[in-house]
Formats: C-alpha cells, structure tokens, sequence
C-alpha cells in the first residue's frame, strides 16, 4: 500500500508523552493513564486504532475541553522548533491579504442575507444553536475557533465515538448519523461554511489555504506534515476542487496541501477560488 493510500497510525511514544502531559495538568492520575494505554493496546492488538483522548472522553475522564488545552500545550511547546525560518511568501503577500479583505466583506455581506433563512432552519429543527464552533490550527501552530452553522445534532461530539470514520487520525464518515436534515442541505451547497468569512477578515484563515487540522491531528503530525501550517488555513483550497473529497485518505489530503505550499501564487488562488464558486453555484442548481 502507498504512502498516499495508507492513513498514519497513532505513535505509542506519542500516546504516552500526550498522556503525561495530561497527569502533569491534573486531569488524570497514573492509574488511569496505565488503564488507557492498555485499553489502547488492546484494541490495536484487535486492528482498530482509538485515540487515547477517545478513549479517556469514552470513559468520561477527561472534557473535551481538557483534551484542547493539553494538546495546544504540547503543540507550543514544540512550536519553534517547525517555524525557525522565514515565512512562507504566501503569509507576507500585502495583495493576499487584501483579496481576502474584500472577498470576507463580500461573503458576510451574502451571509447576512441567508442568515434569517438558515436560522429559522436550524431553529425550527431542534431548537439547538445556530452556529458551530471548534477549535482547529492554524497558521504557525495557533488555535483558533472555526465557525460554521450547525448541520449536526446539539451533542453531536459526545456520540463521535459511535460513528465510524475512515482514517483513525482524519475523522472522514461516509454516514454520519448525526448530521441533521437541515445540516445535509447546507452541507451539500457549502451554505453551512458562510461563517467562516469572519475568520478570514479577523485574519485566522485565508479565502484559499490549506485544510484547517484538529488538534488531534497535529499531535500525531510527522516532520514533513508541520509545514502546511507553514501557511493560513483555508476557506478553500486544492482538496476542496478535487473530485470525491471525503474519498480521500489523511495522506491524500496532507499532500494536496504540502503541494499547495510549495506551488503557491496568486493566480493559484484565483483558479482555485473560480473552481470553488463554479462548484458552489452547480450545487446551488441542483439543490
């Protein structure tokens, strides 16, 4: 199997260090962290590969909040040793920056137009919230707070463990039975990613960059993986114009956005900004 098909297995060491890093904090003691690694073990023993947060959320030892701030912990402490050199042209480009500007000015424009509709959606459904938040990486390492409206049900992140992913690093479901009817129908026309021009006028994101990780996702990160941090998170980018991308493996995605890195210019961002509006509308039609 290739290193582009096959999806990246967790790291004992890893699981370990991220553990203690965990009982340093308070949130566990040794005795638990003993009991998950081997739970852990077992299970990868079976073929099946759970995150050692899964498996401490699953047994309700730790929030998820905790989880978030043991591993930003982790990914500041290593930091500076992936981003000692000089910065990727792509962040320093004065005209980047202005197209992104004015394109989040014009799509909060167009999402406070929507805005009444896809509430009042989302409301009459379940009465839940209207927006989604969740905390990914962006440029440099830095947590930030992505902002989407909601497609899925309210406690849709204590029922993840339930629902079966393709890859046990880059959570990809082909049926994810918590997404709402509501949430299908923004998913399917990309409504549901309107919020996000708030992120890029505040500068956390970018129109066009690469896949925003979680943080589960960079602490298991190998050397050549840090440098798509090396740029902005992206509204969109080279895995959103390439066709079936839940189809894709952690791999796949990974290497789309190192070739965005290496590649970049402003023409590529206009392609790929055009192919995303083109695909945008063809939804919108078919909708």
């Amino acid at each position: 199997m290739s290193a582009l098909t096959s999806a990246p297995t967790p790291r004992p060491a890893r699981e370990h260090e991220f553990g203690e890093v965990l009982v340093d904090a308070g949130f566990i003691d040794e005795r638990e962290l003993a009991s998950a690694l081997a739970e852990q073990a077992q299970e990868a023993a079976l073929g099946h590969w759970e995150l050692l947060g899964g498996v401490l959320r699953r047994w309700n030892l730790v929030t998820e909040e905790q989880l978030e701030t043991a591993l930003l912990a982790q990914a500041l402490e290593h930091q500076h040793l992936h981003f000692a050199g000089a910065p990727h042209s792509s962040v320093t480009s004065v005209l980047k920056r202005s197209m992104d500007i004015a394109g989040a000015l014009v799509g909060l424009g167009l999402t406070a137009a929507v805005l009444p509709w896809v509430a009042g959606a989302i409301s009459l459904e379940d009465g839940g919230p209207i927006l989604f938040r969740q905390s990914r990486v962006g440029l440099h390492g830095r947590q930030f707070g992505i902002l989407k409206f909601r497609t899925m049900i309210p406690d849709a992140d204590c029922r993840k463990a339930s629902i079966a992913s393709d890859s046990p690093l880059f959570f990809s479901a082909r049926d994810d039975r918590r997404i709402t009817r509501v949430g299908s129908v923004l998913r399917k026309t990309l409504l549901d990613e309107l919020p996000q021009f708030w992120n890029v006028l505040v500068g956390e994101m970018s129109l066009v960059g690469t896949r925003p990780p979680t943080l589960d996702e960079v602490w298991h990160y190998d050397e050549r993986h840090w440098s798509r941090l090396g740029v902005k998170a992206g509204m969109t980018g080279m895995w959103q114009v390439c066709e079936d991308r839940h189809a894709k493996s952690f791999e796949d995605v990974v290497g789309l956005d190192l070739e965005y890195h290496q590649r970049w210019s402003l023409v590529l961002d206009a392609f790929i900004i055009a192919r995303t509006a083109l695909g945008a509308l063809e939804k919108l039609r078919h909708a």
